[in-house]
């Protein structure tokens, strides 16, 4: 069945989560997440297949799943290997969790409409939530901070605007790329910027933590690459909630 066709069937029963993730407790008592996905990067057809397993498919929801729901979850999902071309990591996650807690064990199934919930009461969903917004600079203000490498041609269009607001993206850039770290931003700069136009900058400007909370982390190669992946359509939105103006901090 495609996922479409499930959920037309589940209708009012079935509501697709924003985010999702298994963890379980470790002996002392700390939650640990075994695996969380967010936004684009969601597994839908895993997502589906542990929200049958845990026996809710609606919205935001957290709840204790056992050793025979998990495996059952293991067993619904493990025909996807079949299809070489696609990597399994919850499979890979699954099982080495039902390993983890043994039979007698259980693990927690998150779920969740919204991942800008701003401190959730449920240590478990804040777990999943802050597995989801990893890596980020968040003020004491209320505000995140971020970088973005330019090159010469966006600095002039940013210059036009005061240093106020960050130029449309072109028709062939539906994504708007802003870097969780200042030394992956530099790198960004130095290996592509000076390549293609003989300079790069870093640049530096906040967003209301909130706003920010709405773009789930995204890893792009090593465990330090961290980027937003904001669609160009909210770009315009995204300039209205900027604090204060965007900087230069480094010329390369």
């Amino acid at each position: 069945m495609k996922l479409t066709e499930f959920e037309a069937a589940m209708a009012a029963h079935w509501e697709r989560p924003l985010a999702w993730g298994i963890m379980h407790e470790d002996a002392d008592g700390r939650i640990v997440v075994d695996r969380a996905e967010a936004g684009d990067q969601r597994d839908l057809l895993a997502m589906v297949v542990l929200s049958i397993a845990a026996g809710d498919c609606c919205g935001t929801y957290v709840g204790r799943i056992d050793a025979a729901q998990l495996e059952m979850a293991i067993g619904m999902l493990a025909p996807a290997e079949a299809c070489a071309e696609h990597e399994q990591p919850n499979l890979r996650a699954w099982r080495y969790l039902l390993e983890e807690i043994g039979e007698d064990g259980t693990a927690v199934a998150a779920f969740t409409r919204a991942i800008d919930v701003a401190d959730p009461e449920d240590p478990h969903l804040a777990a999943l939530l802050g597995e989801i917004h990893r890596g980020r600079q968040e003020n004491p203000d209320g505000t995140t901070t971020l970088w973005r490498p330019v090159g010469p041609a966006e600095l002039e269009l940013l210059r036009a605007t005061d240093m106020s607001a960050w130029p449309p993206r072109l028709p062939d850039q539906p994504i708007f790329y802003p870097v969780l770290n200042k030394d992956y931003a530099r790198q960004i700069a130095a290996e592509w910027n000076i390549a293609a136009s003989g300079a790069g900058y870093v640049t530096r400007f906040r967003l209301p933590t909130r706003f920010a909370r709405r773009y789930p982390t995204c890893q792009a190669g090593g465990v330090d690459k961290l980027e937003l992946w904001v669609p160009a359509g909210d770009l315009d939105e995204l300039n209205r909630h900027l604090v204060g103006q965007i900087e230069v901090v480094e010329a390369l």
